[in-house]
């Protein structure tokens, strides 16, 4: 009996499903790149991801539909086996690392990246009330002394998906000993948390974990940290990616304007039938430094996520579609 040469339609609609839900557990990934902002000056030097010219994207929707179609799924289902690409988990990660709660097991480049930023604070916070009809207040920000002045309490933050509060500096740097519940697994007895504060803030751990968080903040600003050469690396490459970025949603936010095919049966640089944006691409890199190095990178297997996969093109596409329609 000789083989099906084409799929059963069940078959079509599983690749399809299988598919769709791929793309959709990406989506909103690329948003970490970028940040939002609400000024559209049409600046085309900006490197945030927004959309400001809705004749430049009028016709996304048109690509978004050739995603719709049958024998694309089947090209793109037929090679997510083979497909060395996929979102850098070290680059975009769902954990949100500004919350106090997620602050157990960070490693040192997390930290210290808390440390630069500091404790974050949202003061518009509607707090809820606890079983004796409490909340915590804005108030216990503040420390009243004695002599009438009022102390910002720095090291004081509040986690809103956990309605509970935590010290800073002993979160990050407690030591195994410490069995503060503000070091570990946060104060929610609103009824006697200012007695709490005052009694926390006297100890001397606090006090130590206060000075090595000082400490370690002067020789970040200074970068006079010990690891200062890798943290000068590490900032070269972020910057480096947002540039490769910038130039991929240039490709992509062309190809869309003109409503073009993005991928053909091949999705390799430099080889036939490889389309519209890896043809792009290529041609970029021909005077554009920045491109002809990331392709160096990816020819010499220096790199094995490099974001010209037909998986970034969609969830790039999608975003612009939906700044389109939200305009």
């Amino acid at each position: 009996m000789l083989p099906k040469k084409h799929l059963s339609g069940c078959e079509k609609r599983k690749k399809r499903k299988k598919l769709e839900q791929l793309t959709e557990s990406q989506r909103g990934a690329i948003n970490k790149f970028f940040i939002k902002s609400s000024h559209g000056d049409g600046n085309a030097q900006n490197s945030t991801m927004t959309v400001n010219d809705v004749d430049e994207c009028n016709e996304i929707h048109n690509v978004n539909e050739e995603r719709e179609n049958l024998s694309e799924h089947e090209n793109a289902l037929n090679r997510i086996d083979n497909e060395n690409i996929d979102i850098d988990e070290q680059f975009i990660s769902s954990l949100d690392i500004y919350d106090p709660r997620n602050w157990d097991n960070l490693d040192n480049n997390a930290r210290d990246i808390l440390v630069e930023k500091g404790p974050i604070r949202e003061m518009n916070i509607i707090y809820p009330l606890d079983d004796t009809s409490r909340h915590f207040s804005c108030a216990h920000y503040s420390r009243h002394l004695s002599n009438g002045e009022i102390k910002d309490r720095k090291w004081l933050v509040y986690s809103k998906y956990v309605d509970k509060v935590y010290c800073f500096c002993c979160k990050l740097f407690k030591s195994e000993n410490n069995r503060s519940s503000l070091a570990k697994d946060g104060f929610r007895d609103w009824k006697h948390l200012s007695e709490r504060l005052k009694e926390h803030e006297n100890t001397i751990e606090h006090i130590t974990n206060m000075n090595t968080w000082n400490e370690l903040k002067m020789r970040l600003d200074k970068n006079l940290t010990i690891d200062k050469d890798l943290q000068r690396e590490i900032s070269k490459e972020k910057e480096r990616w947002r540039q490769v970025i910038t130039r991929i949603i240039a490709t992509v936010k062309c190809l869309s304007k003109r409503c073009l095919a993005f991928r053909g049966s091949n999705e390799k640089l430099y080889q036939d039938n490889n389309e519209n944006f890896l043809g792009l691409i290529e041609m970029i890199a021909e005077f554009d430094y920045v491109m002809q190095d990331h392709i160096r990178r990816i020819q010499s297997n220096e790199i094995h996520y490099h974001y010209l996969g037909h998986k970034i093109q969609n969830e790039l596409i999608s975003i612009l579609a939906n700044n389109v329609k939200s305009i």
